[in-house]
């Protein structure tokens, strides 16, 4: 998804942060340990930058500038905002938690693709533990705030069919959904400057969802899911 955007006529650039870690690294063992063999693996190549470079490069060939930071909330990002006049930044598959002067500083704000039907699915990886429960899973683009995961919504859209197993085969038809919905909101955007919104408002007292730990895991395998 984030590579299809490279071709967006709305889109200015991109940002890609540091978060290579050694953590990573064991992290994507435990989950080959545990039966996620997928998910594992693709943690492991991203930790060492494989999306990393392919990304920069479908940029750079698009004629457009990449920038890498350490954070999202340094003043270098901040200092990058102002100077290149960016009117809105798009997070897409980063969980660092925006602080107020980087969300107030594009003049159209922040948005972020959220892995869950919000209201109802806050928290991480929320698609997956809809996935194992039965219930509806997709994405919602929405308006970030200081608070995580309440803006206003944007756009809601279902991925998941009935039976759903394969996770990786259900994220690589959300990738398709998500670059379709998000450039059409930045279209949207560029030609009036607004769009329609949903209050985010959840009914009923439901957790914020974590990654799911090792005996979730096992319990999602167990079920047949394929991870």
């Amino acid at each position: 998804m984030i590579i299809g955007l490279a071709q967006c006529p709305h889109v200015h650039g991109l940002m890609m942060l540091d978060n290579s870690s050694f953590s990573h690294l064991w992290t994507g063992l435990a989950l080959i340990g545990l039966g996620a063999r997928r998910m594992g693996l693709s943690l492991i190549g991203n930790n060492f930058g494989a999306s990393h470079w392919r990304r920069q490069r479908a940029y750079l060939a698009a004629g457009k500038q990449v920038w890498t930071m350490s954070s999202v909330n340094s003043p270098e990002s901040l200092g990058l905002v102002v100077a290149e006049g960016i009117d809105l930044i798009l997070n897409a598959r980063t969980r660092c938690i925006y602080k107020e002067p980087i969300l107030s500083a594009p003049r159209l704000g922040c948005i972020n693709i959220h892995h869950g039907l919000l209201p109802e699915q806050r928290g991480t990886m929320c698609d997956l533990w809809a996935l194992a429960e039965g219930e509806a899973a997709g994405f919602t683009l929405h308006k970030m705030t200081a608070k995580i995961d309440a803006g206003q919504i944007l756009a809601r859209v279902p991925v998941s069919r009935p039976g759903d197993l394969d996770y990786q085969a259900y994220l690589r038809r959300a990738m398709g959904l998500e670059l379709a919905a998000t450039t059409s909101l930045l279209a949207e955007l560029a030609a009036s400057g607004a769009c329609a919104t949903i209050a985010n408002h959840a009914t009923g007292a439901r957790p914020h969802r974590r990654n799911p730990p090792a005996a979730a895991v096992r319990h999602m395998i167990r079920k047949g899911m394929i991870l």
